[in-house]
């Protein structure tokens, strides 16, 4: 009886370790493309300083945000400081 109540939780098991790589990739795309959009906001509209681009304090909130897993957030505050500077963000 025991045996039956357990091929549920074996079967779920399963499934969510088949479906553990999926998200991970998914997630490393998102942090590259994330990555790719830190690095064009701080060319296009980071402050000069000295001759050198830096980025604003949004960016490094951004980019810590994508860093700290929460890549949605990120994406959306880096994609929103590259088109107020009437910049198109590249596709993903």
């Amino acid at each position: 009886m025991l045996a039956r109540s357990m091929k549920p939780l074996l079967r779920l098991s399963l499934v969510l370790a088949l479906l553990a790589p999926i998200a991970a990739v998914a997630q490393s795309d998102d942090l590259a493309y994330c990555d790719k959009l830190y690095d064009m906001a701080v060319r296009y509209r980071g402050k000069a300083i000295m001759g050198d681009m830096r980025p604003t304090p949004p960016m490094v909130i951004a980019q810590e945000q994508c860093k700290g897993g929460k890549t949605a957030a990120g994406i959306d505050t880096l994609q929103r400081l590259l088109r107020d500077g009437d910049i198109t963000p590249p596709p993903r």
